[in-house]
């Protein structure tokens, strides 16, 4: 789970030796064949770059000995999703398996490369969308514009396929002589039975959907009719569940529906702060916005930016001459060079400022970086 906490220790216990590595991965397929063997050529360079800093003897070697360790988990690469960032110093070894893709990159320096974990905090984080139905059970995982079905395998979708599969109890919950089948769908079912049965069937599936939504930790959405969310909440462990819910019968709606819904809730329970700074961005004079990476740098050390915008896939090389207040930009980065939008959120972070990254043409000012002023 990637958020602002993790961001801001990332921040403070970077190292003289910070090791940031990104790799795009792949969940299956040919492609995915090949993700550990570029990992092993990325922790070759990682070697290089280490050595070169620190060249004690054995020091690069034990410093990637956890991430080499990576390469002899083949269950660890079935369950990649689009992205991975790791971040390593001599007290810390972080993984992150992220829903988009990053640059293939390794970066070491006294700081970490926090940039590729910042679409989580804002427009590409993950969530999850669960449609509570009796009908047909659906977990989706989703981003801003994808979605993929991840129901486990393994649970029954439906009251009744769950009442097929466990016949054993037909009747746990009836004292009459029909069985448990016949008292959810005949004529003289009641109500009370049904809720009986159904959340049975709920606390049944429930165990395995939360196995599922833990191993990412993203927060979930529940898509339904009030009487079944109801009841699925009495069961349900999981605790990054939003209260506020999709009031529709899920059985009518597409994934992509599904999905769609569920960004709304997210927008406004997670993004909200984001959205206002937006608005913000469009309606106010000059003095209180830029869109001129040294003018932000600047106004970030001194604590003045309130909310900074940086594009999505960007990268502006140099240093911040903090004698001279002035940024020095360079087309050929050496030893003495920053990623400066990287730095610059990293500043942000210290001083208190929001950072959030969007897709190019979602740009406020339509420019690599934008902030709104405090003063």
């Amino acid at each position: 789970m990637v958020s602002e906490k993790t961001i801001h220790e990332l921040i403070e216990k970077n190292s003289d030796v910070s090791v940031t590595i990104t790799l795009p991965t792949h969940r299956k397929g040919e492609e995915s064949k090949q993700d550990p063997i570029r990992f092993k050529n990325l922790l070759t360079k990682a070697t290089e770059k280490i050595t070169d800093i620190n060249p004690e003897n054995g020091f690069a070697d034990n410093l990637l000995n956890e991430a080499k360790l990576l390469l002899e988990k083949p269950l660890f690469w079935s369950h990649v999703d689009r992205g991975l960032a790791i971040y390593i110093s001599e007290d810390r070894f972080d993984v992150y398996k992220l829903p988009y893709e990053v640059e293939e990159q390794v970066f070491v320096n006294n700081h970490f490369m926090i940039t590729p974990l910042l679409p989580m905090t804002s427009m590409d984080g993950a969530f999850s969308v669960l449609a509570v139905s009796r009908q047909k059970i659906r977990l989706l995982l989703c981003t801003r514009n994808e979605v993929e079905d991840i129901t486990p395998a393994n649970i029954p979708l439906s009251v009744e396929d769950y009442l097929e599969i466990d016949p054993e109890k037909q009747l746990q919950f009836h004292s009459g002589s029909r069985g448990q089948r016949a008292v959810y769908f005949g004529h003289g079912a009641n109500e009370e039975d049904k809720l009986i049965i159904l959340e049975s069937f709920y606390r049944e599936i429930e165990k395995e959907i939360t196995k599922v939504l833990k191993q990412n930790n993203y927060p979930l959405v529940l898509t339904g009719l009030n009487e079944n969310i109801g009841v699925y909440r009495k069961v349900n462990s999981y605790n990054r569940t939003l209260d506020e819910i999709v009031k529709r019968n899920p059985d009518e709606l597409k994934d992509k529906e599904l999905k769609d819904r569920g960004w709304e809730l997210i927008q406004t329970y997670f993004l909200g702060d984001m959205y206002k700074s937006l608005k913000n961005l469009k309606k106010l004079t000059n003095d209180k916005v830029s869109n001129n990476l040294g003018e932000i740098v600047e106004a970030t050390v001194m604590g003045k930016a309130q909310t900074i915008f940086i594009s999505k896939g960007e990268k502006k090389w140099g240093f911040y001459d903090e004698e001279n207040h002035t940024v020095q930009y360079s087309n050929n980065p050496n030893g003495n060079d920053v990623e400066l939008l990287n730095w610059l959120s990293i500043t942000a972070f210290k001083t208190g400022s929001k950072v959030y990254m969007l897709p190019k043409e979602e740009m406020p000012i339509r420019s690599t970086v934008a902030a709104e002023y405090r003063f």
